[in-house]
């Protein structure tokens, strides 16, 4: 017998993985925590620095957790807040800049922690998205406090990172409600719209990202009851921004080219939308 010399090769195609962006509100829900340790080993998961700031600030927020509370009610409780920060701790220190397995944007590229081959200057872009959409926020009911600010983050982070997903927690009260993350974009004056699941784009992420979850062994959270909430936020605007690092005048507020004769251009947030669906609901009509 000839055995053949050709060795057996096997070859895999991947996907690449999910990017995924995180809502404040599900990183400091209990079971959204203990969700995230699960996603970090099997997505690209990205955090702003408020939340950041929050965590090097966890033990205020342990002893006193009102101010990372919903001010309308109906999130997590104080003892789910003090669980979760501990949980983040234990995933901070073991899949921070060692591990690889979280990514994040803080003020500058040293602090940041980004993924290999990410263009740096993403940092400078997410700072000048940030301070333009302060100034929507400047005109909110609620403009203040560390929640406010980290998912001021979350949402400009969202807009400029290529592919991503902002995953974040549904209203446990009403599961028809909008999620309190884009009844923040409301009152930004960033139109958000529901998506019907019977959407062919929808059905198709929506089943594409359900597979990574049940690969990832993470499909008994959603049997639990965690109400997960795919967001897209769409800002053109941002294409606006100019290349290399000089940000100056990029406001919200518009401003003028170099040209003898200036002409206003949009703002960084103009035109931006937001559109989501419930990762796990019955499907129905969605509207603006």
């Amino acid at each position: 017998m000839v055995r053949s010399l050709e060795r057996e090769v096997s070859v895999r195609i991947g996907r690449p993985r999910w990017r995924c962006v995180l809502d404040p509100h599900l990183c400091l829900s209990h079971e959204g925590a203990a969700f995230v340790c699960g996603l970090a080993g099997h997505a690209e998961v990205w955090l702003g620095p408020e939340f950041l700031n929050i965590l090097d600030g966890w033990l205020l927020y342990d002893r006193a957790p009102a101010p990372l509370m919903w001010s309308t009610g109906g999130g997590p409780t104080e003892d789910e807040i003090r669980q979760a920060l501990r949980i983040w701790q234990r995933l901070r220190d073991t899949a921070g800049l060692g591990g690889g397995r979280l990514s994040w944007v803080r003020d500058a590229v040293r602090e940041s922690c980004l993924p290999a081959g990410t263009d740096q200057s993403l940092v400078a872009h997410w700072e000048a998205m940030a301070e333009a959409l302060d100034e929507r926020l400047s005109k909110a009911v609620e403009r203040h406090g560390p929640m406010v600010a980290a998912t001021r983050d979350a949402v400009a982070l969202a807009a400029l990172l290529p592919g991503s997903i902002l995953l974040s927690l549904g209203d446990r009260g009403d599961p028809r409600a909008a999620p309190p993350l884009c009844r923040h974009l409301k009152e930004w004056h960033l139109p958000n719209r529901r998506l019907d699941l019977a959407d062919d784009l929808v059905s198709i992420e929506r089943g594409l990202l359900m597979q990574m979850l049940v690969e990832a062994g993470l499909a008994g959270f959603l049997w639990s009851g965690l109400r997960l909430v795919v967001v897209h936020v769409v800002a053109p605007g941002h294409s606006r921004l100019p290349v290399g690092h000089d940000f100056a005048c990029v406001g919200e507020e518009g401003d003028f080219l170099a040209e003898p004769e200036p002409r206003p251009i949009k703002g960084l947030w103009e035109d931006a939308l937001g559109f989501w669906y419930d990762l796990a609901a019955e499907d129905y009509r969605g509207k603006w």
